[in-house]
């Protein structure tokens, strides 16, 4: 009787491993196809565009539609991205419009490339001004769509329901990064940041929607001219900032300040811009998807990593990925 109260009561969590392609052109190179066959990975969330709000016509308008060069296999999951600012600007008269927009879109969409539609998610960081709108539409959208919604779930989103409330999804995908203000220069990482995420961690327990994870491999580099933000680019990393002669690195080694004018990276560049890099070690990739997964009371769930994109992946060995793509003890 000791030895069975000394077991481990949390049975390892069943996962089904995913990720997210976010670009725009769907077209997978060799390796990043062989590496979703060798990890076994069952799904791919595919973003196939955005819904924005356009000033001129003072409407709602796709944007960013995805073009394919290849056509999907396997299990896709079409993901759109709906601006907060969409929902501010338009009437509730205009939301079955704007539902039935989407759905014919995602279904011709669908249609042409052959893929079987079995859920589709939304991403939409909504506010306490906007979830009423957001709510009526996602519900219009199940109607249309007929098919399971999910919804992605921020971490302020989990901790503040009374405010932000419970979208009406049957699933949310709990979006492990972007947990700072990236807004702000003294930020230390914006992607994420294991104080910050402490403080609304433990919300995750008694959220009442099922939730599936999905954690960041992307990396950045955060620009601000006179304290206020500029601009990121994307994928540049410690190393290349260190290699710049016209960046003198400050005490706490992630930031560079431009000691003159120049051209670089793609901008012009001037004197006393701070450059702060971000990115998530694979020593913190590891301890926190565990910490999160206990966190997560549903015993199934998808796991997914952010994004299929091979300068993305090649700043974690292969050994890293397997590890994450695993469950738990």
């Amino acid at each position: 009787m000791f030895l069975l109260s000394c077991q481990p009561t949390d049975s390892p969590k069943q996962l089904t491993t995913a990720f997210y392609h976010w670009k725009s052109t769907y077209n997978p190179t060799p390796s990043e196809l062989e590496l979703l066959q060798k990890m076994t990975v069952k799904k791919v969330y595919l973003h196939l565009f955005d819904v924005d709000w356009d000033p001129k016509t003072h409407q709602a308008i796709p944007k960013a539609l995805i073009r394919f060069q290849q056509k999907p296999v396997g299990n896709i999951v079409p993901v759109l991205f709906i601006t907060n600012r969409t929902l501010l600007n338009l009437t509730s008269e205009g939301l079955p419009d704007l539902a039935t927009h989407i759905s014919e879109t995602v279904r011709r969409i669908c249609q042409q490339q052959c893929i079987t539609i079995h859920e589709v998610q939304f991403d939409c960081d909504w506010s306490a001004r906007t979830r009423d709108r957001y709510f009526r539409l996602l519900n219009l959208l199940s109607n249309q769509l007929r098919c399971p919604l999910s919804a992605t779930i921020r971490l302020h989103q989990i901790k503040y329901t009374d405010q932000t409330g419970i979208p009406p999804v049957s699933r949310g995908m709990l979006m492990l990064y972007n947990v700072a203000d990236w807004k702000q220069a003294d930020t230390r990482n914006s992607i994420y940041d294991v104080d910050v995420a402490a403080q609304y961690l433990s919300f995750v327990k008694t959220y009442p929607l099922p939730l599936d994870l999905v954690m960041p491999l992307f990396r950045w580099t955060v620009v601000y001219r006179n304290g206020r933000f500029l601009t990121f680019l994307n994928n540049l990393d410690r190393g290349k900032l260190a290699n710049s002669l016209f960046l003198t690195a400050q005490p706490e080694s992630v930031r560079f300040i431009a000691n003159r004018d120049t051209s670089a990276f793609g901008f012009s560049i001037r004197r006393g811009d701070l450059f702060r890099t971000e990115a998530v070690s694979s020593e913190v990739l590891l301890t926190e998807k565990e910490r999160v997964l206990r966190q997560i009371k549903n015993p199934t769930l998808t796991f997914a990593l952010y994004h299929l994109d091979s300068t993305v992946l090649a700043a974690y060995s292969r050994e890293t990925i397997q590890t994450l793509l695993r469950p738990i003890p």
